[in-house]
């Protein structure tokens, strides 16, 4: 029998703060890359800073798409499988072909490019993944899901990216899906907890992206402070005043997010070192973010990022002895 899931905090008006934060993810992940793609050493200074942000990231999108998982998971098996696939496997094809097109360098005939690899992609990949592991939590705690994930991590070793990705990043999707369920709790602790959270997990950042650049995954320690330093952030940004133009990126981040790193792509081919480096970014960052406004603005219901529904067809009613006097009158 399946179990009806209650998440702990209320679900049915939009939590403006969800998008808010969702849009500041997805626009340090389109930064990062606006910085990284076009020459292939990044400014140091701005390097060191994405490091240390690398713990609030993508951690952040994960977290808070299991924040959402009990809320999907009150849908019908089938609206919530179909809609995963219009909305999240749909655009991974599409966008990945797309690259494909723009002459992003990759192997085609490799399946693992599809589900992300080589590319930005693999956040939809993992995400898919997350949301089919996901239908278990009609039947087991997102607890248990994250402690077994936990355990996976630990004892699976191997080179296929999409793999090592799904197990690292899943833990947060799950750690999300568990603290629905006490979100309600966490948001009436006093405000140290959540500020020394945040001061724990800024500083292991900082130490980190100084000692070892690119925060190391994979490991207990940057996982439990990445949680902490996530976990707070949801709770200041629950008593933020409204930002509404980071509410609107949030609600179309699945735009920003495939589109971003094609509009770059073909920037820096297009002008190639015409430019330096300053002036090159600053064309960069002006391309990629007008050219995801626009496709935000006029496309985002589009085929380019969701699969159209399907609407049945309504069967003929039976013609019936009455509809016949009643077209004889």
């Amino acid at each position: 029998m399946t179990q009806r899931v209650d998440p702990g905090w209320p679900v049915q008006s939009r939590q403006h703060w969800i998008d808010a934060l969702r849009g500041a993810a997805v626009l340090l992940v389109a930064l990062w890359h606006a910085f990284e793609i076009p020459h292939a050493e990044m400014p140091a200074g701005v390097e060191w800073v994405f490091n240390v942000l690398s713990v609030y990231r993508v951690p952040m999108l994960m977290f808070l798409s299991g924040l959402l998982l009990d809320h999907s998971l009150r849908k019908r098996t089938g609206m919530y499988v179909g809609g995963k696939l219009r909305a999240i496997a749909w655009p991974l094809v599409v966008w990945s072909a797309i690259l494909l097109l723009v002459g992003w360098p990759a192997d085609a005939a490799n399946p693992w490019f599809w589900l992300g690899d080589a590319a930005h992609l693999w956040y939809l990949g993992v995400l898919l993944a997350c949301y089919a592991i996901g239908l278990l939590v009609r039947w087991v705690h997102p607890i248990v899901i994250f402690a077994a994930g936990f355990i996976a991590m630990e004892l699976i070793h191997t080179d296929i990216a999409f793999v090592n990705n799904t197990l690292w990043f899943g833990l947060y999707f799950f750690a999300g899906a568990a603290a629905s369920r006490w979100l309600d709790r966490w948001f009436r602790v006093r405000w140290f907890v959540p500020g020394a959270a945040l001061i724990a997990a800024s500083a292991w950042a900082v130490y980190s992206a100084t000692v070892n650049g690119y925060v190391p995954i994979a490991h207990w320690r940057p996982l439990v402070l990445s949680l902490l330093g996530v976990a707070a952030v949801v709770w200041f940004a629950g008593r933020m005043p409204r930002v509404r133009w980071l509410e609107w990126v949030g609600e179309r981040s699945i735009v920003f997010y495939v589109a971003h790193v094609p509009l770059i792509f073909l920037t820096v081919r297009l002008i190639g070192e015409t430019f330096p480096a300053p002036l090159m970014f600053a064309v960069v960052i002006a391309v990629m973010l007008s050219g995801c406004y626009l496709l935000a603005r006029y496309l985002s219901g589009s085929v380019l990022f969701v699969f159209p529904p399907i609407r049945a067809r309504r069967r003929p009613e039976p013609y019936t002895d009455e509809k016949v006097r009643a077209t004889e009158r």
